[in-house]
């Protein structure tokens, strides 16, 4: 089987890690996921006073607040990586001139992109880690981890957070735009899908938008599993519910991506 496409973009973009984004950009994000941690802990402790109530618990499956708000934020710092750096790639190729050479040379989008995901995701994962080690300081527990669960969880879950990737890629390279569309993205992911607080508590007109977003199911999945110890068969309707609207994601936006190739093309040679 013929990967070179995929194995050129994985090298690639580690040699770009590497040399353009140094170990202070590393840092920056993984700070992100232990002042999230604080903010937890602080809330838990100053605000809640170390009580939660019965719906939360009934909600979230548990009364452990913190390592709650924790695990929900870890998964969501890999959507953001994820998602930004492999939406985001074409629109790059774009900036620096290269997207014309891509076009014309034997470009295989499917390898092309899951190139850029798995760069992104052993990167992400070095970050996570860490983080997940200084949460364990702040209160996180995995007293039920279910290992098994949380494979077939996390996988699924990284095909999720691809599969919004790339319906942001058409939108950013047909308005020629990161900076709106992805943070318009990920702000309504934080608020809509549950990283911080259960989606219960939004409105139910909030809560039918949110179930059609997979990262809100995909979050529930690491959750389950890692904090709860469900099993495979316990959250298999949910595996399979986050599996289906996942292909459809991943369906639409290579669908939609060879056409906005060539209108990023048509509005080069205008």
């Amino acid at each position: 089987m013929n990967l070179k496409a995929l194995h050129g973009t994985f090298i690639r973009n580690f040699i770009i890690q590497l040399r353009a984004y140094p170990k202070d950009f590393f840092i920056g994000n993984m700070l992100t996921g232990v002042y999230t941690s604080l903010a937890a802990v602080f809330m838990y402790h100053l605000l809640f006073k170390g009580n939660m109530s019965s719906s939360f618990k009934g909600y979230a499956g548990t009364g452990d607040y913190i390592s709650y708000v924790i695990v929900g934020t870890a998964v969501y710092l890999y959507v953001v990586r994820t998602c930004l750096n492999v939406s985001r790639s074409l629109i790059t190729e774009l900036r620096e001139g290269t997207l014309e050479s891509i076009m014309v040379a034997p470009f295989n989008r499917i390898q092309y992109f899951v190139g850029n995901m798995l760069q992104q995701t052993i990167t992400t994962t070095i970050e996570i880690i860490i983080t997940i080690i200084i949460g364990m300081f702040f209160g996180l527990r995995f007293s039920h981890f279910n290992g098994i669960s949380f494979i077939v969880a996390a996988v699924i879950s990284l095909f999720s957070f691809f599969s919004i990737s790339m319906l942001l890629a058409c939108v950013m390279l047909y308005f020629r735009d990161t900076y709106i569309s992805q943070n318009t993205l990920f702000t309504l992911i934080f608020l809509l899908c549950g990283v911080t607080f259960p989606l219960q508590y939004l409105p139910s007109v909030l809560q039918i938008i949110s179930k059609l977003i997979p990262v809100t199911d995909a979050i529930t999945l690491i959750r389950g599993s890692a904090l709860s110890g469900l099993g495979l068969s316990a959250q298999m309707p949910r595996i399979l519910y986050v599996l289906f609207i996942s292909i459809v994601y991943c369906f639409l936006g290579f669908k939609l991506m060879k056409r906005i190739e060539y209108i990023a093309l048509e509005k080069i040679q205008a």
